[in-house]
């Protein structure tokens, strides 16, 4: 029976290790049709700040994060990243606004991201 437990934990530790993959590429995929990535990478800052730096400045907490997401791309934004950015603000992703299920899978992917 123990043999069974192991063979079934082994199984489940690799589905969840899939399930994490495939969760990582629907976001950056996501991140890339709404047009994120022109601005913003995984791990580096680009125009605005990587999405790596989101995740450890919002404690890696997928419901505030999501949040931002969704104030930025409705409103833009500007003062939070300031030192960052240089100051120059994120104008409003009217292409973004709405897509609550890619916004909702981007804030996953951006949350698993924290060290």
């Amino acid at each position: 029976m123990r043999k069974a437990v192991a063979i079934g934990a082994i199984g489940l530790g690799a589905a969840l290790l899939s399930a994490s993959a495939a969760g990582a590429g629907d976001g950056k995929a996501a991140a890339q049709d709404l047009g994120c990535t022109a601005c913003h990478a995984a791990q580096t800052k680009l125009v605005g700040p990587s999405y790596q730096a989101v995740s450890e400045k919002y404690g890696a907490d997928q419901g505030s994060i999501l949040e931002r997401i969704k104030m930025a791309v409705e409103n833009g934004a500007s003062g939070t990243w300031s030192a960052t950015t240089g100051g120059t603000p994120m104008p409003p992703q009217p292409q973004a606004a709405g897509k609550t299920d890619k916004l909702e899978t981007i804030a996953a992917w951006i949350a698993a991201m924290a060290d």
